[in-house]
């Protein structure tokens, strides 16, 4: 006789919260003749469903009423009604704004509930479409079968230590039995997500099915009851564990370098589980992320997350009238735009001044769809039928029916006023223009008398590569309408990319924070200190590469317009490095013709001899004072103030988020206004002065700087561009 299941010995009442009973907004129940339990996820009002109190709670509900009527209940699914999304686990910005108690209410009562419905004496079927991240995925570990659709929108993760916590529902606890530690420690230290087929092979899910089959899927796994499951012996074995948990925890300092908290406490969570009681475990997740939400870490990386999410959010502007695009020059950005724009569905048309560099151009494209399918993010069909989206021509097409034209011609001023007078005459009234430029203003473009209606001319800087990098800044010029920013920004966001309003201001805004760190280091590289170790400096304060490195992949040439154009606009600060001349001079123009800094031998680099040969020679000093890394980030936290001075930007947010995303500033201090606040804005002027006095302007402390009285008015927001 199957007996009352009685709550584990955390009771869920330790954890509830009050709600109206009997009212479910988010969580619905049905109970078919057939005995089955069908637990629909449908979040009232939003396309996501997440994990809320009030969704906890509903769902707790389901899950008594299902404890109470148990002798009746011979299966359980969980399924969902959005098109694209599973669960995506608990609301972000409640464990963001959460003080510690509501924390830890919330952890335990998902613990509870999660433990509840593992011990369920019935079998209990999990049926993924879409989105299953954290706590979705969560609550699909505590059920007895896990059953997924083959559809792209189909991702399963536990991507909790990309914002600098860990999985606390019991991912932590049960996904290393399920899978084995080393599959395990693959999924939770790095927040992967699988695919359906890759989480099969794994051992994740247990069946893909199509999502129309799920019904018959489902019946067939609650008829085969609970299976009894693979012990993984040998992996999680203490010998073992112990071996593969040193390993792990060396590639993990290895790769963070030690900045990121969370991947550690992870990894000693997930070999404790192995060796206590669940509830033993479901504690040590609990403490562990209670402690983690509270470092400065996790809040930047939250926070980082929330920015992506509003600034991806469309403001419903006018579509574009068709969803066919144009893209002007054939080069390795106008390629990479082309390509971008076709594996998102738009046809696009590719010009260039001649058959020659139109092929040039196809050829690139190819080669990155070749890539794409390679690592798997196109399927073969998929990329052939983007190439085939894509019609290539030297010649002066129509191009009245194209919703977007985005020009990506040479950075000459000539030549894109040129390009912009003859779009006029080929293109429709509704039509968006932009340019895709890094440095030029929009203003000197559209000055020409020839080019008319210049309020329909914006910038989209993309940044290289297109399809790895996820920033684009929309500049808009003084006179720009602004209905055509909405729509710019909105068409940014329909591509899958994400878009930063700022003003046409020289550099705009990653150009212009980021280049006097990239001018300054070239100058300590002229003074002999080693490219390695310059560049060291700044991977281990947290940047992705150092300076040296990134100016031979942006390519010395388009570095040293950039700097130009800088030191043009603001000559009593940006002085051009005369070692970039020297190394032009010489050949060297980075990555891309083999050599700059550094030789680059297929994934090897090495220092450049030649590079050495440029540089002139002045023997080191001893006495630097501020360490290298410090000196080039208090650059980048001054010129950031500036900005915001300036109105370049709409606010501090939005100079982190472009930061973050645009050269992938260390996420864990936030960008480099947050990362001033930390400093302590007195300190940093202090600084700024004393370098000021050796090393010249380009380290006075900017006006904004000085006026800061406290620490706070750095977060306050300065609307600026709407």
């Amino acid at each position: 006789m199957i007996t009352m299941l009685h709550p584990p010995k955390s009771s869920f009442a330790e954890y509830a919260f009050p709600r109206k009973k009997g009212v479910f907004l988010h969580v619905q129940r049905e109970f078919g003749e057939d005995g089955i339990v069908r637990i629909h996820f449908d979040r009232n009002r939003s396309a996501a469903n997440i994990f809320d109190e009030g969704a906890l709670c509903e769902l707790e509900e389901h899950i008594t009423w299902i404890e109470r009527n148990i002798v009746d209940v011979c299966g359980v699914y969980f399924e969902s009604r959005k098109e694209r999304i599973f669960l995506a686990g608990a609301d972000i910005k409640t464990l963001h704004a959460a003080p510690r108690k509501q924390l830890e209410r919330i952890i335990g009562t998902g613990q509870v509930l999660f433990e509840r419905i593992a011990e369920l004496p019935v079998p209990t079927v999990a049926m993924i479409h879409g989105a299953c991240l954290g706590g979705g995925f969560e609550l699909a570990l505590a059920c007895d079968w896990r059953i997924a659709s083959p559809d792209k929108v189909t991702k399963i993760g536990l991507p909790e230590v990309q914002l600098g916590i860990l999985p606390a529902w019991g991912g932590t606890t049960r996904l290393p039995k399920l899978i084995g530690l080393p599959n395990a420690l693959s999924m939770i230290l790095t927040g992967r997500q699988l695919s359906a087929k890759a989480a099969l092979k794994l051992g994740v899910i247990d069946e893909i099915a199509a999502q129309d089959c799920f019904e018959s899927h489902a019946l067939e796994a609650v008829l085969r009851g609970v299976g009894k499951r693979k012990s993984h012996a040998l992996v999680n074995h203490p010998l073992a564990v112990q071996f593969i948990a040193a390993r792990a925890r060396k590639g993990v300092i290895e790769k963070t370098h030690g900045h990121y908290p969370a991947p550690l406490k992870a990894l000693e969570v997930a070999v404790k589980s192995l060796r206590t009681t669940v509830d033993g475990s479901l504690e040590n997740e609990r403490n562990a992320v209670l402690d983690l939400a509270e470092t400065p870490e996790s809040k930047n990386l939250i926070r980082a997350f929330l920015l992506q999410e509003r600034a991806k959010k469309k403001v419903g502007a006018r579509p574009l009238a068709h969803r066919e695009a144009a893209v002007i020059g054939a080069g390795v950005m106008g390629a990479g735009i082309a390509y971008w724009l076709a594996t998102r569905g738009y046809r696009v048309t590719l010009q260039d001044i001649n058959n020659e560099a139109a092929a040039a151009g196809m050829g690139r494209i190819h080669r990155n769809l070749e890539e794409a399918v390679a690592r798997r993010v196109l399927t073969r069909l998929e990329a052939r039928d983007a190439a085939d989206r894509i019609f290539v021509t030297s010649s002066q097409v129509p191009l009245n029916r194209v919703g977007i034209v985005i020009e990506a011609a040479t950075e000459k001023l000539a030549i894109k006023q040129a390009i912009f007078r003859d779009l006029a005459t080929r293109t429709g009234p509704e039509t968006l223009l932009v340019t895709n430029t890094s440095a030029l203003p929009i203003g000197e473009i559209v000055g020409d008398p020839e080019i008319v209606h210049p309020e329909r001319i914006l910038g989209m800087h993309f940044f290289n590569p297109v399809h790895r990098m996820p920033l684009i800044e929309v500049v808009r010029g003084a006179g720009a309408d602004p209905e055509a920013v909405r729509s710019v920004s909105d068409f940014v966001r329909e591509i899958g990319k994400v878009p930063v309003v700022v003003a046409d201001s020289p550099g705009f805004v990653v150009n212009r924070i980021l280049m006097p760190c990239l001018m300054e280091a070239g100058g300590l590289f002229d003074r002999s200190i080693p490219a390695q170790e310059i560049d060291r400096a700044m991977v281990d304060f947290g940047m992705p590469m150092g300076p040296l490195r990134l100016l031979d992949e942006v390519g010395l040439d388009v570095a040293l317009h950039v700097a130009t154009t800088l030191s043009d606009a603001f000559p009593e600060r940006f002085t051009v490095p005369p070692i970039l001349g020297r190394m032009l001079e010489s050949g060297l123009f980075g990555r891309k013709c083999g050599g700059g800094f550094y030789i680059y031998d297929g994934k090897k680099q090495t220092p450049s001899i030649d590079a050495l040969a440029c540089h002139r020679g002045i023997v080191r000093g001893e006495d630097r004072g501020i360490p290298i890394a410090e000196r080039l980030t208090l650059l980048m936290v001054n010129e950031a103030a500036r900005c915001l001075d300036e109105g370049v930007v709409a606010g501090p947010d939005d100079i982190d988020l472009a930061m973050l995303l645009g050269t992938g500033w260390a996420p864990f201090r936030g960008g480099p206004v947050r990362h001033a606040r930390a400093m302590g804005i007195p300190g940093i002027v202090k600084k700024l002065e004393e370098l000021a006095c050796t090393e010249g302007p380009i380290y006075e402390p900017s006006p904004l700087m000085r006026r800061w009285e406290n620490l706070e008015t750095i977060l306050e927001p300065r609307r600026v561009i709407s």
